[in-house]
């Protein structure tokens, strides 16, 4: 006895010209400067392809706020 079951699946095509490898000045791609431009909503929710490099597109948004908080500091103690 077969019971034939239909699984739903998604198809995806990329372009594949390399289009995604290449950096800025800082050393982000595309979808990394994208979501470092939206730095400062309340939300940000990054939906990309497998490896784009979300981890470090979040890396490069804590580290500016981390020097955002070490510059107020600084400020308040040389004021």
């Amino acid at each position: 006895m077969t019971i034939d079951k239909s699984v739903p699946s998604v198809s995806v095509t990329y372009a594949q010209n390399g289009s995604s490898t290449k950096s800025n000045e800082l050393g982000m791609r595309a979808m990394q400067e994208r979501a470092y431009e939206k730095r400062g909503e309340q939300y940000l929710l990054i939906k990309s392809p497998p490896a784009p490099g979300k981890s470090r597109a979040l890396m490069f948004i804590a580290l500016e706020k981390l020097f955002e908080l070490y510059t107020k500091m600084t400020k308040k103690v040389t004021a």
